[in-house]
């Protein structure tokens, strides 16, 4: 029979609560025996994390420092995640204690559900894209447990003990350069999406000239402002094949 201690790790949280720092509380996972496993907080018990991987009753959990003194938890023992969420299990009866773990634990951040192990508990934004082979124009988001997600910037520092969970989104593709729009029945194309009232008066007349009023109206545009006026100064989103009608009076 193994009569080696077991370690009963506890940091004087109950189980389930995060620190006061944590709200919104951020999503959680650790990576067990190479498989994601969800925690519903920070500090959870080993039995927790244990019956969320499906691992036997009779398998000690043990943090993975990448040693040979890594130590094993009890059932009730209580983890905070922030000190290592990387473990994997053995059986009961081959488990030796060998000493104290003195190397780091490793930590994994996760990006998509994908993990990335590190030694290293503080990142940057680029960092973390670097990680994980993202670029750095890629969308990356801190997951929260509600509505109120965190992006990350380059040059944020990322704290594994903030959540080591994370999601990302595409970068926004290229806009169209060039609009092709209607102006007093002769098409043209106009760089961008957006144009002034004075582009459109030089479209129509050119040279301007500046003893003559000239009146700007469309129709076609995009559901932001699909008809209208314009005066000097405005500027409005453009739709392909929209159409400027630009009149000039002259000053009395």
């Amino acid at each position: 029979m193994n009569t080696q201690p077991i370690h009963t790790e506890r940091h004087g949280s109950s189980v389930g609560n995060s620190t006061p720092h944590d709200l919104p509380a951020s999503k959680w996972l650790s990576s067990v025996n190479d498989s994601n496993v969800h925690a519903p907080a920070r500090h959870v018990t080993a039995q927790l994390l244990k019956h969320q991987a499906g691992v036997p009753k009779d398998h000690l959990l043990v943090r993975d420092h990448g040693s040979d003194n890594d130590v094993a938890f009890a059932e009730d023992a209580v983890l905070d995640l922030a000190d290592g969420n990387v473990f994997f299990t053995v059986p009961r009866c081959d488990y030796r204690l060998k000493g104290k773990a003195t190397a780091p634990a490793k930590r994994a951040f996760f990006v998509d559900d994908r993990p990335a192990v590190t030694l290293r508990p503080d990142q940057t934004g680029h960092t973390l894209r670097e990680l994980f082979g993202l670029a750095d124009d890629v969308s990356l988001f801190r997951d929260y447990q509600s509505p109120r997600d965190e992006p990350l910037g380059l040059h944020t520092l990322v704290r594994f003990g903030d959540g080591p969970v994370f999601y990302s989104r595409p970068a926004e593709g290229p806009h169209p350069t060039e609009t092709k729009i209607i102006v007093n029945g002769r098409e043209k194309t106009v760089p961008g999406k957006k144009l002034t009232y004075t582009q459109a008066v030089r479209l129509a007349y050119d040279p301007v000239d500046p003893e003559t009023i000239y009146t700007v109206t469309y129709k076609k545009g995009p559901p932001a402002n699909p008809q209208g006026s314009m005066v000097e100064g405005d500027t409005v989103k453009l739709e392909c094949g929209m159409i400027f009608n630009v009149t000039a009076t002259r000053k009395s």
